[in-house]
């Protein structure tokens, strides 16, 4: 249904060149946009990276490295690749103004049948990008890195099609991905908005003085950590019982952090020292001497080992 399908990724960078690859490595001629030709340098670099990544693990041969490699152009000029596309991601940065932009110079561009995904994180994008045809907008939210995490968030606007959804649904299980549906836009989608009050809970515990942040990561990570690969909370809920889930809970949730305004007050502590994480050089924890790029190098094989694992449950 769709072998004839030429994609368009609107915005080479991190995300935007891991989602390019991702189709030409399934066989997709993918047109990577972005104006800025340096951005496309980067990103073919990237690219190159990546695959010798998934080559050492066994994941890749240097055939579809190869492969991917020819279906992938890197484009300056969207009046040459827009209106070819039959399915359109855009990845750009998360302004409203650099998305409504961008969702115009489309619109114009693109064919009235050509669905519009966005892989935007927070924005609304059906409220702050309109198109003339919304009923074939919608949004697509991977994961990082995108050619190896399995989830594509897809959301619904108030005015997507049916037809729209089951195509996209359809294109993402073809390619092996496991979208996950919302009906409608709300902030943080699941996976943000569940992992926005985890942090704001683990936050507030490291402020008051109750436990560290390593003894937080260590909790998790090896309890929710490892069931988490095999069942999500429902399922754990399921099986521990509702009946005394929901009573332990009364008291729990009365002791939770409700703070709507500073939201998580570690982060805020964090952001005025200058301490922003890996990209800083400190977080909670120290990065100091860690060369970033290797660092996400080791982490991307980790989670390379943790899919191939649960992929043998």
């Amino acid at each position: 249904m769709f072998e004839n399908w030429k994609l368009l990724v609107v915005g080479a960078g991190v995300m935007g060149s891991g989602i390019a690859q991702l189709y030409a490595c399934k066989g997709f001629q993918v047109a990577l946009y972005d104006k800025f030709p340096e951005q496309l340098d980067r990103a073919k670099q990237l690219i190159a990276n990546n695959m010798e990544n998934l080559i050492k693990e066994g994941l890749a041969t240097q055939e579809e490295a190869e492969r991917t490699k020819t279906l992938i152009s890197y484009e300056t000029e969207l009046e040459k690749c827009a209106p070819q596309a039959d399915l359109v991601l855009e990845s750009v940065f998360e302004n409203a103004d650099v998305k409504r932009e961008t969702f115009a110079q489309l619109d114009k561009l693109c064919a009235s049948d050509c669905i519009l995904c966005s892989n935007t994180s927070a924005s609304n994008i059906f409220e702050i990008a309109p198109v003339s045809h919304p009923e074939r907008q919608i949004i697509t939210h991977y994961f990082n890195p995108p050619f190896i995490m399995d989830l594509v968030e897809v959301v619904m606007g108030p005015k997507t099609s049916d037809e729209t959804l089951d195509k996209v649904k359809s294109f993402l299980i073809q390619v092996g991905k496991e979208p996950a549906v919302l009906k409608q836009y709300i902030p943080g989608f699941i996976v943000n908005r569940i992992a926005t009050a985890i942090t704001r809970e683990a936050g507030y515990m490291v402020t008051q003085g109750w436990v560290s942040a390593q003894d937080i990561d260590s909790a998790i990570r090896n309890t929710s950590g490892i069931r988490y690969a095999f069942e999500g909370p429902m399922a754990l809920y399921d099986i521990v019982g509702w009946d005394l889930t929901t009573s332990v809970s009364v008291g729990v949730h009365k002791s939770l952090c409700n703070d709507t305004e500073i939201g998580n007050s570690l982060g805020k502590e964090l952001v005025a020292k200058g301490e922003l994480g890996l990209k800083s050089g400190k977080g909670v924890f120290d990065y100091a001497g860690v060369d970033p790029q290797q660092f996400m190098n080791e982490r991307a094989a980790k989670i390379i080992k943790m899919v191939k694992a649960i992929k043998e449950l």
